[in-house]
């Protein structure tokens, strides 16, 4: 792996830790807008109490990783103990046929560990995968949404707008929920 792409997947890490974002970035459909008055569609807290977003995607040498954040809204505290679910849809919103599997070559998955979060924490998770073509018989994947949950087995899912580039491989890695992000590889 090489500097760039090592700077590149910390630079997410350490935004996702910070709880830093851009103008840009994708919203979580779930996500509150700022108004004079509460909406009726995009609640200032879901009924669960988490929101999770995305953050960035950072590419380099067709690398892609992208943070994704969990943040407890409610009042009361929230308890996570896993891998974030995640579903690759396409444009139609239809789910895409692509593996997730955990952890990457890119950053090292330490695993799951059990996380009670306080009403305003945060944990957070990386998504990596590839764009890379290996098999020109077959169209490439490209995904233009994220369907992303608490948990692998459920939770109610909030749709985020990004471009998966998955190429031929049809894989993407997720790592499981942290405090402080994934750990790079050494």
């Amino acid at each position: 792996m090489t500097r760039t792409a090592l700077a590149a997947a910390l630079a997410v890490t350490a935004l996702a830790a910070a709880g830093c974002s851009s103008a840009s970035e994708p919203k979580a459909q779930s996500e509150p807008k700022p108004t004079a008055k509460p909406s009726r569609t995009a609640p200032a807290c879901p009924e669960d109490g988490v929101v999770i977003k995305g953050l960035p995607v950072n590419a380099a040498m067709g690398t892609r990783a992208m943070g994704i954040t969990l943040t407890n809204c409610g009042t009361s505290p929230y308890k996570i103990n896993g891998y974030p679910g995640v579903r690759v849809l396409d444009e139609h919103r239809k789910p895409l046929d692509v593996k997730i599997a955990h952890g990457s070559d890119i950053v090292d998955d330490v695993g799951p560990e059990p996380l009670t979060l306080k009403p305003g924490e945060h944990a957070t998770a990386v998504l990596m995968w590839r764009n890379r073509v290996t098999d020109v018989t077959g169209g490439a994947v490209n995904g233009a949404y994220l369907a992303l949950t608490p948990a692998e087995d459920g939770g109610r899912p909030q749709t985020v707008r990004e471009l998966v580039d998955l190429g031929s491989t049809g894989k993407l890695g997720v790592t499981a929920w942290h405090r402080e992000g994934p750990k790079p590889r050494r």
